[in-house]
């Protein structure tokens, strides 16, 4: 009965530091301080077709900060936005005090936005873009 009241006492010292590891490494990465992170640029062909979305990205990193592996977590549902997204963060690069362990080999994730504030207005009512009409 002794033992059993010790194995649960570290079962359960275990199970709170698990718990605090868990709680605290959103914090480790809020104050993250990135050299180089710009913003995905949209080309004109995506733009006027009003693609919009969000995509979840895993970035491995070396001890320097810089990308060395970028995995798609979450699609936007558009091609076009993942390579986009895929793109700009192999040129990112986080400040190497901000790099944590877990960082160099399970990866941090980072969201990308694609958000359209000014959306392209239609010339004509009801026209389509010449590849929208092509069948």
């Amino acid at each position: 009965m002794h033992t059993n009241t010790r194995s649960c006492a570290f079962r359960s010292a275990v199970c709170g530091a698990v718990v605090a590891l868990l709680v605290a490494s959103p914090f480790s990465t809020a104050s993250a301080k990135w050299l180089a992170k710009n913003n995905p640029n949209l080309p004109v062909g995506v733009y006027f077709q009003g693609l919009q979305g969000s995509v979840v990205l895993s970035l491995t990193l070396d001890r320097s900060g810089r990308v060395t592996d970028i995995r798609v977590l979450r699609s936007s549902g558009h091609p076009a936005l993942d390579e986009l997204a895929r793109d700009a963060a192999s040129n990112w690069r986080l400040s190497p005090d901000s790099v944590v362990p877990s960082d160099l080999t399970q990866g941090r994730v980072e969201l990308v936005n694609f958000r359209n504030p000014n959306p392209p207005k239609q010339i004509l009512p009801d026209a389509k873009p010449y590849w929208a009409q092509i069948k």
